[in-house]
Order: C-alpha cells, then structure tokens, then sequence
C-alpha cells in the first residue's frame, strides 16, 4: 500500500499526466468533435481519419481511455500529493506554510471543473422569431417577444438584442422582458442562454377573401375553419421574380401540395406574396462544471499568494 501510495504521488508522474492532458485536449479543440465518419474522411487523408475513429479522438472529452481515465489518475495524484504535504506540514514543529495546500485543493477543484464540463457540457442552438415560443426541460417556458437589430452609419452590424419573457410552468413570470445581448447572458435551469447570431427568416403572406393577412413561418401551421395550411419553405429568395411557396392544403379530404406564386390561391387563401424578417439565433449552453471554475481560480490564487508571502518573510 504504502508502495502504491508513493508511485501514485510521484512528481514524474504528474509531469507526463500534465503533458498528455495539455497537448491532447489543445489538438482535441483542433479536430471536430462528434462529427459524421464522412466529414472526417473529408477532412483529412485516409489513414488519419481512420486514426481519429478507431482511437476514439472524434468523441474525445467523452472518451474513458483517452480523457476521464488520465484526468482522474491526475486528480489521484494531485490528491495523494496534497495529502502526504499536509499530514508532513501538521507534523513539523515551527513555521507550517499551507499555500501549496491551497494552491493543490484549488486545482483538485479545478480537475474536477474541467471533467465535469468536458464530459457533460452541452449546447443547443434555437432560431426564434417575435412570438415564438420554446419549452426548456422542466416545463418553463421561453418566449421571444421582440428581436432589435441595430447597424453602423456605414451599414455595419452593431448590435442585436433579443427581448425574451421567461415564465415557470404554471405561467408565473420568472422574467419578463429580458434584453439578452452578446455581452449579457441569461441564466436559468443549469443553462446559459447566449445572444449567438442572427439570420434573415421568410414570411408567406396569405390573404383570406374578407381581406384578412395571415403571416406564416417556415414550419408553422394555421388552422382556418376546415382547412390546415402548413408553410414548408420557399424555393428562392423572397424578391425573386420565381420565388414559390410550398404550402400543404389539407381539407380533411384530400390533402394537396402546392407550389404558389403572388397572386395564386391555396385553398380558400390567396398567396399575397413573401417578405424576410430577422430571426434571433439563442445559444443553449449547459456546463455543470462552470460553478466549480470560479472558486477553484480563487483558491489558486490565494494558495499562489501565500506561498509568496510565506517565501518573502523567510527570506527577510
């Protein structure tokens, strides 16, 4: 035991575990995780993207062998050696100098952050328009109320701002009308929602024979007395002169595709034609090592600073 003990605190031993663990994971950030066999095949030449998959550094940060096993050696290591220190600094008589204890505890936690988001972290990207709505995991419900996009005199994008409602699953606000912005992120549920991107989002225009607009999405449907209209996609740009939509007419009876210009009719509508409108890009991101990353900094540096202190005093 005692042997086990002592190669499992060996210095050489965190060196190559330190070395493995950096170099590894900087070029797992370099190749695409969790990729299609085909997109590395095409990325790279044959004999290293067969490499990539039969080692299984495509799933890297997920992978036994080649992550969780050598990061839980290191925080073994880490431990025995702050262990062994502690029980030496409880037991010398005078000065005891508990920085590097500190500094270790810190980046035991640290070790422990890192698995934790490398292995379990998780992101989604959602595309919102104004009045969509999206349901998160424990029945709360996000909503995008208003998407802002602002530019420079000279066209420039400046800045865009997604104006969300956020309410439980009983319809309590838990917030109302949170302006998420690049720099601002919104915290909820385990998950941080970021303001990621924007794209342009086409609307079909129909209109009833009263006169009466209708605006449907790509992917929306609308219920109009007997008759489903569903808006799958457009074939061209809004504004060109060929442009058609693709809607589904279902009357309960025979239901029917159609390909329908401006000016056409889709059952008892007519296609008033097609604009674009800004849709928000939110980024759902999930990382259940992000609570450990702050403190684990903090002891670092406390344990860093009082390992200098204690070395400027002995040296006086």
């Amino acid at each position: 035991m005692n042997d086990l003990f002592r190669r499992l605190k060996s210095v050489r031993l965190a060196i190559g575990l330190i070395a493995y663990l950096t170099v590894a994971s900087i070029l797992a950030t370099l190749v695409p995780q969790g990729a299609a066999p085909e997109e590395y095949r095409s990325l790279y030449p044959g004999p290293l993207a067969d490499l990539i998959l039969q080692t299984g550094f495509d799933r890297f940060f997920t992978s036994i062998l080649l992550f969780l096993l050598p990061a839980f050696l290191f925080f073994a290591n880490l431990s025995a050696c702050t262990v062994d220190r502690f029980v030496r600094e409880i037991r010398k008589k005078g000065p005891r100098r508990h920085g590097p204890d500190v500094l270790h505890l810190g980046l035991m936690l640290l070790a422990v952050g890192a698995v934790l988001s490398a292995s379990l972290h998780r992101e989604e990207t959602m595309t919102l328009v104004p009045g969509s709505r999206v349901n998160l995991p424990d029945g709360a419900v996000l909503s995008l109320t208003d998407f802002r996009f602002e530019r420079y005199e000279d066209g420039r994008p400046k800045a865009w701002t997604s104006v969300l409602d956020l309410a439980d699953k009983d319809g309590k606000p838990i917030k109302e009308k949170f302006e998420l912005r690049v720099n601002t992120p919104l915290r909820y549920g385990g998950f941080t929602f970021y303001q990621a991107s924007y794209t342009p989002y086409p609307v079909l225009e129909l209109r009833s024979r009263d006169g009466r607009g209708v605006e449907l999405y790509p992917g929306e449907e609308i219920e109009l007395g007997d008759t489903t209209y569903y808006f799958m996609a457009l074939t061209g740009e809004p504004r060109a002169a060929d442009t058609r939509a693709v809607i589904r007419v279902d009357d309960g009876r025979a239901p029917a595709v159609l390909r329908a210009a401006p000016g056409d009719r889709a059952g008892d509508l007519e296609v008033a034609g097609f604009k674009e409108e800004l849709a928000t890009g939110i980024q759902a991101v999930r990382d259940p090592g992000y609570a450990l990353v702050l403190p684990a900094m903090i002891l670092v540096a406390l344990g860093t600073a009082l390992t200098f202190i204690r070395k400027i005093k002995e040296g006086v």
